[in-house]
Formats: C-alpha cells, structure tokens, sequence
C-alpha cells in the first residue's frame, strides 16, 4: 500500500491558508492545519478538508516557537510521508518606519521570519531523514519584493523570507528538496482589513476609500482570492514545477511586475 502524500500549512484555518490547504487536499494531500487565534475557522477549514477525501489532523500554537514545529511535523508522521511544508502564518503591522514600535517590529519577526525558519528547518529534517525529497513553500508577499509606505518593518520581514527561500534553495537543491516562495498581493482577509483599518487613522481616510485606493492599484481590477494563491502553491508543488527552485511567485494581479 502507498503511503499517504502529507502537506503540513502553518496558519492553515483561516484566510490565504484555508485557500492553501484545500487546495492541496483537493490534489490529494492529507493535511496538517497549524492554528494559533482562531479554533471555530480551523475546523472550519479541517472539515472542507475531510469532505474532498482528505485525512486531517489540527495543531495549536505559536509558530515562532520551534516547539511548535515538532509537533507539525510529528502530526505530518502519523498521517504518512510529508510530502509539503507550506510556511504560511504572519503578522502585519501598520506603522511609519519612524514609528514602528520595536516591540511590534520583534513581534512581526519572531512570527514572519523566526517562524519561516523554524519551519523550514523542521521540514528539512523530515525531508532529508526520509530521502524523498520534498517541496518548501514560503509565503511572503509582493512586499518582499517592494517596499510600501505603512509597510516598512512588514515588508523588511517579507524581504527576509525571500532571501531565506533563495538561500535555502541553493543548500537543498543537492537533497531534491525544492524552496519558493509565494508573493500574494493585496486580499480582502482578516489582515488586510485590519491593515486597511489601522490606515485610516494614519491617512484620515475613511475604510471605504482606502478599500478603493488598494483596489485600484491593481491592474487586473480586483483583489487576490485565498483560492489564486491556494492554486499557485499546487502548481508549484507539483510535478510540473519540479525544475522551478529559489523563486518569489507574484500572485498580485500585476500590483508588482516581478
């Protein structure tokens, strides 16, 4: 008997991760969720999961604890054979370079970048210890690209994972292990409206016009999905993307031209 194919997503129960998971379920991964906020939307997105077929398993915590990460990875092992390791959990904070509290700068790098790492480096143990190879997503943003006003530490953060991909796959190309990462544009998530809301008091916009102002930036005429990205990272996880390592894949509507 095939062992299962696994896919472990960190931040997997809500937003851009849920668009994640069902799409790796849909291609026939079982799925491990890692969630930290949000209990009732992970199983939520467990239970979409279980109804394409897909065995699933849901894990609590704090990804920028490397703990967390052992028990992702020892949850992906009592499925079957990890397959995938999508890093996909962060933190956003609206702030000017000038302002951005340090704390919340240590926040967005112990989650985006500490737990980036933490994650990868769970993965690889697996991956190598198996010799299967194997697939890294990283999610960053079209702010790991390019920098945007209120966005400075959040993009810094961005930019880090990128260089972590391109790094990660030079060393692990010897092992079949593939490294990219993912560049979502602006999504009408819980994030981004929380970005959108912390706007309006820096720009004395009002929410409707910021909305519309993002909106417009991009020039496809309408906002990321968690389902563009969830088909972005199947598509690069699977074997038509076998020959594609160390890249950042825009999934912005053309917002950045990368």
């Amino acid at each position: 008997m095939t062992e299962s194919r696994v896919a472990v997503v960190t931040g997997g129960g809500r937003g851009l991760g849920r668009g994640i998971a069902l799409a790796l379920a849909d291609d026939g991964y079982d799925v491990v969720l890692g969630w930290r906020s949000d209990q009732a939307a992970a199983e939520e997105t467990a239970e979409a999961v279980r109804e394409r077929g897909r065995a699933v398993k849901m894990v609590s915590g704090d990804v920028a604890e490397a703990s967390t990460m052992t028990l992702l990875a020892d949850a992906a092992a009592s499925l079957g054979d990890l397959r995938v390791w999508v890093n996909n959990a962060g933190v956003s904070v609206i702030a000017t370079v000038a302002d951005t509290p340090p704390a919340e700068m240590e926040w967005m790098l112990a989650i985006n970048v500490m737990g980036t790492l933490h994650g990868m480096q769970a993965a690889v143990r697996v991956m190598r210890d198996a010799g299967n190879g194997g697939c890294i997503v990283n999610v960053a943003s079209d702010a790991g690209l390019q920098g945007f006003a209120y966005l400075g530490g959040y993009a810094a953060t961005k930019f880090a994972v990128v260089g972590l991909t391109q790094s990660a796959a030079l060393e692990l190309a010897v092992d079949g292990i593939t490294v990219n990462a993912v560049c979502p544009g602006t999504a009408e998530t819980d994030m981004n409206r929380a970005e959108w809301q912390a706007e309006t008091a820096l720009t004395e916009r009002n929410l409707d016009d910021v909305r519309a102002a993002s909106l417009d930036e991009i020039p496809l005429g309408r906002f990321c999905t968690p389902a563009d990205v969830g088909a972005t990272v199947a598509w690069i996880v699977s074997p038509g993307a076998a020959f594609v390592t160390g890249q950042a894949v825009c999934v912005n509507g053309g917002m950045v031209l990368h």
